[in-house]
């Protein structure tokens, strides 16, 4: 077989296995994939009827891909293979024997999307005789998939249940499915019907599974079930890489198969992507993991390579520019930007160096996500900030009238948008007015009261992070998070504490009462909002980990690697969660191809308060003592700024720089501005050149 030709030792012996189970411990860039799709083209020569083999991966995507790959090797035959992912395989399943299940489904059922259970559960609450506008759908859905999939074993209030029990009886008499339905049911109908779990074990005559680690406790037990009897089961996976616990993963069942399957065990530890350098840093880092499957060591014939260079800084900004100083000079060795990546844990980390690339006109992208300013929480805060600033702004009052939730609907908007407009009125000033009766009334002028309450408590307010603050806590805001179940709302809230970091930074850079100052920095963060839009595909790339799990890149980033934030506070309370946190930090470091950067600061604003960190245990573990000095260009200078140093702002103009404390410069404006107190880096402020 000639596309065996090219395989390594290892390789071939997983593709050529012959019967029985076998578990591929494939670590990052060993070929895994290249491994599964070359073990189906095997069977498949070897004479193994294609319409019996089932292979089961996690996206549309690397499904097609897999298929179109054993094509090329093998041909059409390979048509026939069962290639899907776990809800495609489901769907075939329920497609034929749905009817089986004594829920009274028909095989015709209907498939719905997560926008169309949303609309249900509305019409259950309705059902019910309980008021839609007291609940987040998206919560709501959340929570029933929880429950649905054994991840939630109570629900915390009655109304939450009895709204679960009237979408599932709702899906069933509508003939409807959700999406978490075609993995329950098809679970149900293997592990209650008899005849039909018989005849698809005896159906399948192999199985095999790409990325095994990220498997959960439902889709591992219909893996079991079809494929215990014969045991011809081959899976793919790298427990160092398993970092979806908070999407149900289960780390244990990487050990449940050896045992239960009692497979073979094949190690790929052959690395195609990283100089090795960068492997003994990832190897050093995953030996500290002490609930590990099978101890490997990644390996590459790719050479030594470059040190893994790691940096401390002594404040968040020199940590910033540290990067952008580094990214400038691989552009000078000839790298692309796409080929550069900064990698951090969670996605309010993004903000400084967002700011810092705008500010210095390097293209960016965020990658499987959205910018800072561009997040709904952070631009829910800011149509706060205009509403009390200037009531009368009804576009941004239309945002929030009804955030949080407090029974305000499209109904009553509508209705009180048109009393403005008929009255000549802003609709803030319509609320009183307007013949709207009832809860909705009752709600309309709480929310006015609301922003009154704002109003007054911001009056001698003289610190712009005090002022958010305000705004944060007494608009509900940030309680509302705290509230939510959602998994993104730990995300929500720590992108809200940065942007009153922004506003703690913004200190002394504008003039005026709080107020004007406020506006000033909303005009800038517009400003700001409309520099980020980089059309350009040569852009760095700004992501978290877990969204660059796959990928690859010439050059790594890895940023704010401080003790509490990476791991994080909830981690070091649970050896398993801190476990997982190093194999996510492995995971960012195996996506390093030829440069590694690990950084972190000393000293950061978090929450408008300077914090002193210490370096995340991470890069202890990857032996610091090989640690790298900073670039000339940072380690010649402390700060960017020095004593003495002319200077020129955007509003007050030229000046010169009298004292220096940590980041903040204390600079010398003339007339009528004066002495102001300014965060050295902001992007308004630029060191002037020295003459020649």
């Amino acid at each position: 077989m000639e596309f065996l030709k090219d395989l390594n030792k290892q390789q071939f012996e997983a593709v050529t296995h012959d019967v029985g189970s076998v578990f591929v411990i494939a670590g990052a860039g060993t070929g895994k994939t290249r491994t599964l799709t070359m073990r189906i083209a095997y069977l498949i020569a070897q004479g193994y009827d294609p319409s019996r083999i089932l292979a089961v991966t996690f996206t549309n995507k690397a499904a097609k891909e897999m298929k179109t790959r054993v094509i090329d090797m093998v041909g059409p035959s390979a048509t026939q293979v069962w290639m899907y992912t776990f809800h495609a395989f489901g769907l075939q399943i329920l497609r034929k024997h749905i009817h089986l299940l004594p829920y009274g489904y028909l095989l015709n059922f209907n498939i719905i999307d997560e926008e169309d259970a949303k609309v249900i559960i509305k019409e259950v609450i309705k059902s019910l005789n309980l008021e839609p506008k007291d609940y987040s759908m998206k919560h709501l859905r959340h929570i029933i998939s929880l429950y649905k999939t054994r991840r939630l074993d109570a629900f915390e209030f009655n109304d939450e249940e009895n709204i679960y029990l009237g979408y599932v009886r709702y899906l069933r008499e509508h003939q409807f499915v959700d999406f978490d339905d075609l993995i329950l049911y098809t679970q149900e109908l293997l592990k209650t019907n008899d005849d039909i779990r018989t005849y698809y074990q005896q159906f399948f005559e192999h199985i095999l599974i790409d990325e095994f680690q990220d498997t959960d406790v439902i889709q591992y037990d219909i893996i079991k079930m079809l494929g215990i009897s014969h045991k011809n089961v081959f899976v793919v996976g790298d427990p160092d890489q398993s970092i979806y616990a908070f999407r149900g993963s289960h780390y244990a069942n990487n050990q449940k198969f050896l045992k239960e399957f009692s497979a073979s065990q094949i190690i790929l530890d052959q690395n195609y992507r990283s100089t090795n350098d960068i492997l003994h840093a990832a190897n050093l880092l995953i030996y500290h993991n002490q609930n590990r499957i099978l101890g490997k060591s990644l390996k590459s014939d790719l050479g030594q390579g470059k040190q893994v260079h790691f940096y401390t800084a002594q404040n968040d900004y020199q940590e910033t520019y540290f990067v952008i100083d580094e990214i400038r000079k691989l552009k000078r060795e000839g790298a692309d930007y796409h080929d550069i990546a900064i990698l951090y844990r969670n996605n309010a980390l993004s903000r400084i160096f967002e700011d810092a690339l705008i500010k210095e006109g390097l293209p960016y992208k965020i990658y499987g996500g959205i910018s800072f300013y561009e997040r709904k929480e952070i631009k829910d805060a800011i149509a706060y900030i205009h509403v009390i600033l200037d009531p009368i702004e009804n576009f941004y009052l239309k945002r929030i009238i009804n955030v949080p939730r407090r029974g305000i609907g499209q109904t009553t908007i509508a209705k009180l948008e048109a009393h403005a407009r008929e009255e000549g009125l802003s609709m803030f000033d319509a609320i009183d007015t307007v013949d709207i009766k009832g809860k909705s009334k009752i709600s309309l002028l709480e929310f006015k009261e609301i922003i009154e309450s704002i109003q007054t408590a911001i009056q001698d307010i003289t610190q712009l992070d005090e002022f958010l603050a305000n705004v944060l806590d007494i608009s509900g805001y940030m309680d509302m998070l705290k509230a939510d179940h959602d998994e993104m709302s730990e995300d929500r809230i720590s992108n809200l504490k940065e942007l009153v970091t922004v506003f703690k930074r913004s200190e002394g850079y504008y003039e005026g009462n709080t107020k004007q100052k406020v506006q000033q920095l909303l005009d800038q963060i517009a400003l700001y909002t409309s520099l980020d839009k980089s059309n350009d595909d040569d852009a760095i790339i700004l992501s978290t980990i877990h969204q660059v799990k796959g990928l690859e890149f010439k050059a790594v980033f890895m940023v704010v690697m401080e003790e509490g934030i990476f791991p994080s506070d909830f981690s070091l309370v649970d050896p398993r969660e801190l476990e997982e946190e190093r194999r996510v930090c492995y995971v960012g470091v195996t996506r390093a191809k030829r440069n590694l950067y690990i950084s972190h600061s000393q000293r950061r604003m978090v929450y408008g308060q300077f914090k002193m960190n210490f370096a995340s245990r991470f890069l202890r573990e990857m032996k610091q003592e090989k640690k790298i000095e900073a670039s000339p260009s940072v380690q010649r200078q402390k700060t960017y700024l020095s004593k003495g140093d002319k200077v020129t702002h955007t509003v007050f103009g030229d000046g010169v720089v009298i004292t220096m404390d940590e980041d903040i410069a204390t600079i010398a404006f003339p007339a009528p501005h004066g002495i102001k107190k300014i965060v050295e880096n902001h992007p308004a402020l630029k060191k002037k050149a020295l003459m020649s």
